[in-house]
Formats: structure tokens, sequence, C-alpha cells
């Protein structure tokens, strides 16, 4: 029979929610309550026959031991620890551990009592928390109402160089920039009273001694604490100074710079207007300022679309125009007109949309391009258009005949007895000859027709829209001929010139090359013949005419 302490006990031990047993000095189990079975996932007997040892995480079984044993030793009277268990599905439980000795009536040493309280959820949480403060790129800290940090994240090593001991081993104030120390000793007291530092920016000293701006927000706990989320903006400061810094000698590199720049409202009205701009278009700033954009400088025949352009930019918000180079016509003061490059940004500001512009007058430049253009494009000699030209010009015709078939002719011309012009009368007779034939073909064929220098005293005439070896195509290269044939400067009856012509029809497949390839076939067979000839092919079969 048990007393009824006894009696009491035994009925708290079994229908307690927290795990109890009772343990033998050496670790076997005395007894085990349902609690603990449960949350060890063991039946009772199983864990009977085995030990706390067993049971216990091998990582802390030593400080478990370690702690038994002083207790034993009557150097503490119990112990807390938060241990891990292996549970019998092999799965890890953290438990917090509560053990004390009982002593039997001549005080010698009975057994333990354990008291096991489930915290596997909590140390999850904790865990948790944990991994996103340290994962966190923002500077998380916990500081205390003495101005110490008591934990930091790395993310403070790795903005300031200081280890974390570092930080929270003395007054956070000591590495703030003396020039914000009264600043901040404001701004905590502020936080401690209940309210909120958003947005607080202070410089804060890093390993190198350097200085970092960092803004704070923070806010005090229930517990006396504060939490603070810190980031590092000392980029973004010193933009922002570079800025301002920057601001004035913006304004005169625009007021000097060597391209006309101005400055319009969502109206159209000119807001600014720089020295070259004066220089540009004639007007002075005094004139061009509070003026309509459209009105001062866009042609009368381009101000609707102009007009047009700026409202469906901000109807739409379409940038279509937005940092890119266009060339556009405008007009001076004097009434002229020149080509301007122009580069067009747009601002928002204040609800507002303002445009800003860089023009540069091209006008020059523009004929040196269509200049340089001509020389690559043309032969330097006749005027015509080269090589090069001429066999894009043809690629491009194949392209459009392959689209929308319609017939194409090719024609190549050799002038004959031409190399004898050089070897009598020289390369400059020889120059005037070519000058004089290449005139004679243009007005031979119809302005839509293009005529070309292939190279020395060979030229090509593309005639599009004509059938396939008509009368028209037949009769333009007789009509050659007899051009060809005329009397020619500095050797008039002394030398006769004649033309050898090869006729090629486009046909479906034909590249430039193939056909250039059939043409100048056809002009041999052509001069083969007796030289101003005509050849072409039909059916199959050469034909040659004069």
């Amino acid at each position: 029979m048990h007393s009824p302490a006894a009696n009491f006990f035994f009925s708290a031990f079994a229908h307690s929610a927290v795990g109890m047993a009772l343990v033998g000095l050496h670790g076997g189990w005395l007894e085990v309550n349902p609690a603990l079975c449960r949350m060890l996932g063991y039946a009772r007997d199983d864990l009977m026959a085995r030990t706390f040892q067993d049971v216990t995480h091998p990582d802390d079984l030593p400080r478990d031991l370690g702690l038994m044993n002083q207790v034993l030793a009557e150097k503490i009277d119990c112990y807390h620890l938060e241990k891990r268990y292996r549970q019998a599905n092999g799965d890890i439980m953290w438990g917090l551990l509560t053990v004390s000795l009982t002593r039997d009536v001549a005080g010698r040493p009975e057994c333990f009592l354990a008291q096991v309280i489930d915290i596997t959820q909590e140390k999850q949480a904790v865990a948790e928390r944990e991994a996103f403060f340290a994962l966190s790129p923002d500077l998380l800290a916990i500081a205390d109402r003495r101005g110490f940090l008591v934990q930091v994240n790395p993310s403070w090593t790795e903005t300031l160089g200081w280890t974390a001991e570092e930080l929270t081993s003395r007054p956070f104030i000591d590495y703030v920039h003396p020039d914000d120390v009264a600043r901040t000793r404001a701004e905590a007291a502020a936080v401690r009273q209940g309210g909120l530092a958003k947005g607080f920016r202070n410089r804060s000293r890093d390993r190198r001694g350097d200085y970092r701006w960092l803004e704070w927000n923070t806010r005090e706990a229930g517990n006396s604490l504060l939490y603070c989320t810190v980031r590092d903006v000392t980029s973004q400061m010193e933009n922002e100074d570079r800025l301002r810094s920057q601001e004035q000698k913006i304004r005169l590199l625009i007021d000097n710079a060597n391209d006309a720049f101005l400055g319009m409202n969502e109206l159209g009205i000119i807001t600014e207007w720089n020295k070259q701009a004066e220089t540009t278009f004639g007007w002075s700033a005094q004139e061009a300022i509070g003026q309509p954009m459209s009105e001062l400088l866009t042609p009368p025949r381009l101000r609707q679309r102009h007009l047009d352009g700026v409202s469906t930019f901000l109807r739409d918000g379409r940038e279509q125009a937005r940092q890119k180079r266009v060339e556009v016509p405008a007009l001076r003061k004097d009434g002229s007109e020149i080509m301007v490059e122009v580069t067009v940004g747009v601002v928002p500001f204040a609800g507002e949309q303002y445009f800003h512009a860089f023009l540069r007058d091209v006008s020059e430049q523009r004929r040196m391009t269509e200049q340089l253009h001509y020389r690559a494009t043309h032969d330097f000699l006749t005027g015509l258009p080269n090589r090069y030209e001429f066999m894009s010009q043809l690629q491009h015709a194949i392209e459009a005949a392959t689209r929308a078939p319609r017939p194409l002719v090719l024609l190549f011309i050799d002038l004959d007895g031409f190399k004898a012009v050089n070897d009598m009368f020289g390369h400059e007779t020889g120059d005037t000859v070519l000058i004089e034939f290449g005139r004679r073909l243009e007005h031979a064929v119809r302005r839509t027709d293009l005529v070309a220098r292939l190279a020395g005293d060979e030229f090509m005439v593309v005639l599009d829209h004509v059938p396939e070896l008509s009368y028209d195509a037949i009769e333009v290269s007789r009509k050659i001929l007899e051009a060809a044939g005329q009397p020619y400067a500095g050797v008039a009856g002394r030398l006769e010139l004649g033309a050898s012509i090869g006729v090629a029809h486009y046909l479906q497949g034909d590249t430039a090359d193939t056909l250039l390839s059939r043409a100048d076939a056809a002009m041999y067979v052509a001069k083969n013949a007796g030289k101003s000839r005509v050849a072409y092919l039909r059916e199959g079969e050469w034909v040659v005419s004069s």
C-alpha cells in the first residue's frame, strides 16, 4: 500500500501532459509515463527495455551525463537542458529536460526524476527566424536600451568589416561619425519614447576607417529591445551629392555646348534655349523662350505632323522618338531651312512631361555624306553607277521580279575597237570616248532603265518591264549599236568603233551573278559573230542580228 502522497504522485505521473520518467543512477528506466512514450514514439515495454542514453542524440549525451554527475556529486541540485532525442522512427525531437535527484530516508541517492517538454516546434521556428536573420541582405540588429547591439546578422560584417563580437561588445554610438552623434542620440531617445525611426540616416565607421551611410528603420518592442532594419545607402548618398554638385556644371555645359539645346513643356512652349541655339537658328533666348516650338522651328508643311506626334506621345505614353537620333528640316530666323540631327528626351516632373532636345546642324555633313556615297557607288569617269552599285540594283530588280513576276532584260555591252583608241591616241582620248559612249547609252534607253559601267569598256543596261526578247528589247539594242557607231571626237575618220551586245532575260531562280554570266556569254557570241552585233538565246538556239 502506498501513502496518500505516493498515490497522488503516481496519479499525477501517469496523467501528466509532460513527459516524465524515473531513471536509475546508471541510466536505466525505472518508470516512464504515457506522455513520454508518445513523445518518443515507443510502446512502454520497448522504451523500458532501453536506457535514456539509447534515445539521446550522441552529440548531446556528454553534456547530459556531465550534469548528472554534478548532481550526484552534490555540486548542483538539479539542471535544465535543451537536448535532442531520437524517436522510434528515427526523427529528432528537441526536448527541454529538467532533472532532479531523489534520495531515500537515509539521504542516499535513489533515482533521478526527469521531466521532458517537447520544444521541437519552437526550435524550428527559431531556426527559421535565425535563417531569415542570417540570409537577409539588409543589416538586421537587435539593440538594448543601453545602446548596445545584442545581435547582428552577417550583413553587418559584410558591410562594415567588424565582426559580430566587435559590434556587440561596445555601445554602437562609438562607431557613429562625430558629426552625427547628437542626431543619433536624439533619434534613439525618440524611439525609446514609443516613436518609430523610419528612414533615419547617419554615418558609421567601418574597419578601414571610412564611413558608410546607413539608413535605419527602428521600432521598440514590448521587451525593451530595439529591432532595427538597416540599409547601406552610401552609393545613393554619393550619387545624390554628385548630382547636386554637378547640377551647376551641367547648366554651364548646356549653355556652352556645341549643339543647340532647347527645353519644351507639354504645350510645346519653349522653356530653355542655349547660346548655340541662338547661333544655329538666329533667335536670341529672349525671342525664343515662351514661343511655340512648332511655329518657331518647324517648317509649315510639317507642323501638323509635329503636333500630332507630341499629342500621341502624351496620350499613349509611347516613346518611339525618345533618345533616338533623327534628321529633320528646321527653320532659321531668316526663313532658310537647314537639316538638323535631333535627340529628344523626356523628363516627368510634378505630373507633367518636359521635353528636351539637342539639335545639330548637319546640312554640310549630309552634303558630304551624299558626295561620299555618290563617289563610292558611281564610276569616277562617266558618272554612271559602278559595278558595286549596279550589282546591288540588279539584285533589287531581281527580288522585285520574283515577288511580282514581270519581264526583266539585261544587256551586256562591250565596245568594239576600244583597245586601239588607247594604243593609238592615249588614255586621255580613251577616257573621252568612254564618257561620250556612256552619255549616248543614257539617251538610248528610258529614264527608268539602269545604265552602268562595269569595268574598262564594258557597260550594262537593265531593261525593266519589257516582254521577253521582244521588239522593244531588240530595238533598244539596235539604237545602242547605232549610237556606238557614231564618230567620236579625236578619232573620227581614223578609227571606227562599234559595240557587241549580249541579251539575257531573267528566268525564275536566277541570281544576279547567273543572269550576268548569261548576258556575258551572249556578248561573246555577238563579238565572235563579227562584232557590232546583238546576240540572244531563243528556244535554246543563238540568234545574232545587227
